[in-house]
């Protein structure tokens, strides 16, 4: 006879909590849908771009123009290479069109995507990697970035191969050199060659990572790890990593090397890593206490709540292990890499060296480990292992963080009481009022579960929402500079151009010069041109026509045409090839010089 004592009747006759989401059991087959998640939402980013100072400074860099862009060679010469080679040799196959300077940065962001989702589904399961690949395509800082054509995702992609490759090395493998390893270094020195510092920051966080072997699950039988001492196994696990440092040392390292035996100062304007200048307003160039946590609170939006949530159900779970051993070391390596990622990004604010694009990609490093802890606390609630009210905490929580931000100033985190801001107070209460009468006035399993199925829905939906809308929109300098671009296009083989201007002409217009007519013999006059300050032997009045390889342009930005009547009264002829337009706040007009007035 068995004996059951009523508290144990009482539990049994609960009904137990079901899956959110019971699809998602069959994460895998839903893998094609992946490939609209890295495509997708970057092109929202891809047609938006418009030529920007950033881009024009950049630009100027890879064309060899580096005089026009101010005394910074040796600044230059210290900034990672590798994505300028790459960048610059792309342009040579595809050409040059409206949206191309950005073409490099989103497939790099795309194949970033891809491989973050390869490496959770590796380490984790397809449940958490299609949710990870999910909220990294719509998160505001991966689309953002695609506009910056330097691309910060390119060196982020070999931090994820150089964590794959070790991390599968250390678990599948028993000696101290794999395929898999040398596979990781090779990543990791393609890293150093395009991040910089980045990849000192990967080594630091793998390095946290394999101080206790005992928490990193192996792939080998129990009884062969069983036979291996502990300290041999953390012996073979520093090795590996000391030959995953050499590695990458040897493929990233010769061009430091050559490059600081050449340059003084060199290492610190190395760490300063690859990017322009403070130019432009993606970054603010002085640190405020308080902006380091409001920018995070913006970056996260309505994921806040998970994350805050998941970061304190982590650390429980890593100080608590439970059965499922690789789930916890994935989760450990998420908490190191999350704290070296705030360490660095901290670092950086104070740093006024730093360039924008070596922020920007910082900023990328940081959020990667926050989306993973988000991911997994979105796993806890749709397995409903977290209890009720905590989801609806993490609901409260995110919905506020957005308020307050949109509400606060432009660095504190003070809301301003505005009539908008109570109301979005008041309906949030309200509608947590109803959510709470839902659940208690029908079944409880029932209720709960239809609630928290709604809670996780709407902020996804608010996650796509808020990651659309911060796409950068295109500012009407830049659209009027596209509709002047196109108008030259219609003109080939420029050979000579005179840029016109009172004043400094922007980088803006510089660049798209030798962007659509490559490398012509670019003259700037401020002021009233005079012919006999020029050489333009070719077109004397005594001359033939120039042919179609010898046109010669004239571009004037904030200039009267009476700055021209020493051309028109030398026998020259203008014919124009634009419409004038105003670009930023002074007229802007080409037109094509030539000795005779046929074809007028």
């Amino acid at each position: 006879m068995v004996i059951v004592s009523d508290q144990e009747l009482l539990q049994r006759s609960v009904e137990p909590a079901h899956d959110l989401f019971p699809v998602m059991r069959r994460a895998a087959v839903m893998s094609p849908l992946v490939v609209l998640l890295v495509l997708m939402p970057g092109l929202l980013a891809f047609h938006t771009y418009r030529i920007d100072e950033l881009s024009a400074w950049f630009g100027l860099q890879c064309l060899g123009k580096v005089g026009l862009i101010g005394d910074q060679s040796n600044a230059l010469l210290c900034q990672p290479p590798l994505v300028r080679w790459l960048y610059t040799g792309l342009l040579s196959l595809i050409g040059h069109w409206s949206s191309s300077l950005v073409l490099f940065s989103f497939f790099s962001t795309s194949c970033m995507l891809f491989a973050a989702y390869r490496l959770t589904r590796k380490v984790c399961n397809p449940r958490y990697a299609i949710v990870f690949c999910f909220l990294m395509s719509f998160h505001p800082v991966v689309i953002k970035q695609i506009q910056l054509i330097e691309s910060p995702a390119f060196p982020i992609l070999f931090v994820l191969l150089t964590i794959w490759g070790f991390i599968s090395h250390i678990q599948t493998e028993s000696g101290v050199v794999s395929y898999k390893l040398l596979g990781g270094g090779i990543s990791l020195g393609i890293c150093l060659l395009s991040g910089g510092a980045l990849a000192l920051g990967v080594l630091l966080m793998l390095g946290l990572y394999i101080i206790n072997p005992l928490d990193i699950p192996k792939n080998r039988s129990a009884i062969e790890s069983k036979k291996i001492p502990l300290l041999k196994q953390a012996v073979r696990l520093w090795k590996s990593l000391l030959v995953l440092g050499f590695t990458g040392f040897a493929v990233g390292g010769w061009w430091e090397l050559m490059a600081a035996s050449q340059i003084d100062g060199f290492w610190e304007k190395w760490f300063a890593g690859p990017g322009q200048p403070q130019i432009s307003l993606y970054w603010k160039s002085e640190f405020y206490p308080s902006y380091f946590f409001r920018d995070l609170i913006s970056s996260m939006g309505f994921l806040m709540g998970f994350a805050l949530f998941g970061l304190f159900h982590g650390v429980k779970r890593v100080l608590n292990p439970g059965k499922d051993l690789r789930e916890t070391a994935w989760l450990r390596l998420v908490l190191i890499w999350l704290f070296c990622g705030l360490l660095f990004w901290w670092g950086v604010q104070y740093l006024p060296q730093m360039k924008t694009s070596s922020r920007a990609m910082w900023k990328l490093f940081l959020i990667l480990p926050m989306l993973a802890i988000v991911t997994w606390e979105f796993q806890q609630i749709a397995l409903r292992r977290v209890s009720y009210p905590t989801v609806l905490a993490v609901f409260t929580l995110g919905v506020l963080s957005v308020i307050f931000i949109n509400a606060s100033h432009a660095n504190t985190l003070s809301p301003q009481v505005s009539s908008i801001f109570l109301q979005q107070i008041i309906i949030l209460g309200l509608s947590l009022v109803m959510v709470l009468w839902y659940s208690h006035r029908f079944k409880k399993e029932d209720g709960h579960r239809l609630v928290e199925i709604a809670l996780v829905i709407a902020l996804s939906c608010l996650h796509i929402i808020y990651g659309v809308y911060s796409v950068p929109k295109p500012i009407p300098a830049g659209e009027r500079l596209l509709q002047f671009e196109h108008q030259l296009r219609l003109t080939k083989n420029v050979k000579d151009c005179i840029l016109v201007s009172q004043s400094e002409p922007p980088l803006e217009l510089t660049f798209l010069l030798y962007y659509l007519w490559g490398d012509i013999d670019l003259q700037q006059v401020q002021g009233t041109i005079l012919p006999q300050d020029l050489d333009l032997p070719a077109l004397t009045t005594n001359s033939k026509p120039p042919s179609d390889a010898e046109k010669l342009v004239i571009i004037r930005w904030g200039v009267s045409p009476v700055a021209l009547r020493n051309i028109l009264n030398a026998g020259l002829f203008l014919k124009p090839l634009a419409s004038p337009d105003v670009y930023k706040q002074k007229e802007l007009q080409a037109d094509e010089i030539s000795i005779s007035s046929q074809g007028f």
